[in-house]
């Protein structure tokens, strides 16, 4: 029956970013896909030459400057509770990126609720998939209002990159997943109580940071700054997938190495 469920979102989710398409309401941005292996980790490494110009506003277009409050009828998926609508992220380059907004008006800065984890668990009794949070613009927030982001964990390129280094955490705990501050909880079940509980001992809550989040563990990394010259970089960074507009931002990363870029854009010490 779980397995029933998980198709059937997937399928939704899949379906209105058909029909969005074809209408052209979703503005997908195509990419190409380069893996970097870094310190035990296979980064996807997307090069998205379209971003490196701004998306050309249609004339007659409204004024999206807060496209939440009122979602495109097109990109809207269900409801996940009374608080929380699940809708498709406009700009997409994976396949499928759903967006978890507030149907009202709540701060991407605001401390996280009972009620946003509550939205989670929803979601994830449905699908086995990765869920991140962008802690204000400094951590790669494109929006002011509260939205988390929903995502197959293969990132459309394989397995999620990160799980390999939680794997060799498991196995050895005087490991840590990153060389910069971190703090990682290993969950027992995604009951939104369980969810909340495990957030309130991150520590990391009350200044810009990067919040991962699947089935079986949550990760928060705080952050020194948005980005790295012209790389932003938000949660996805963290869980192994870098974004490049530009043939030289590809190259700075080859050279650098993921795992570097990473580094300083995150606290340390």
């Amino acid at each position: 029956m779980a397995q029933s469920h998980e198709l059937d979102l997937w399928q939704k989710m899949s379906k209105v970013t058909h029909d969005a398409k074809i209408s052209g309401h979703l503005k997908t941005i195509d990419s190409k896909i380069e893996i970097i292996s870094c310190e035990g980790v296979d980064f996807v490494i997307r090069f998205a030459a379209q971003l490196s110009t701004k998306i050309p506003k249609k004339a007659g277009e409204p004024n999206r400057s807060k496209p939440f409050l009122s979602p495109e009828p097109e990109l809207f998926v269900q409801a996940l509770g009374e608080a929380h609508n699940l809708i498709l992220n406009k700009f997409n380059i994976l396949p499928i990126h759903g967006l978890i907004t507030t149907k009202n008006w709540v701060s991407q800065t605001d401390q996280l609720s009972l009620s946003d984890f509550a939205a989670l668990e929803l979601a994830f009794n449905e699908v086995d998939g990765f869920i991140f949070y962008n802690g204000g613009q400094q951590a790669g927030a494109s929006q002011d209002h509260r939205h988390f982001q929903l995502v197959p964990k293969d990132l459309g390129a394989g397995k999620l990159p990160i799980e390999s280094a939680i794997e060799r955490l498991q196995g050895d705990h005087s490991l840590s997943i990153f060389p910069f501050n971190h703090r990682y909880y290993a969950l027992p079940n995604w009951q939104a109580e369980t969810l909340y509980d495990a957030w309130q001992k991150m520590e990391y809550s009350w200044q810009p940071y990067n919040l991962l989040i699947t089935r079986d563990w949550m990760i928060v990394v705080p952050r020194s700054c948005e980005s790295l010259g012209s790389i932003s970089i938000n949660s996805l960074g963290y869980a192994g997938a870098l974004l490049a507009k530009s043939e030289t931002e590809l190259e700075f990363i080859r050279r650098q190495g993921p795992m570097a870029v990473l580094n300083q854009v995150s606290l340390n010490g």
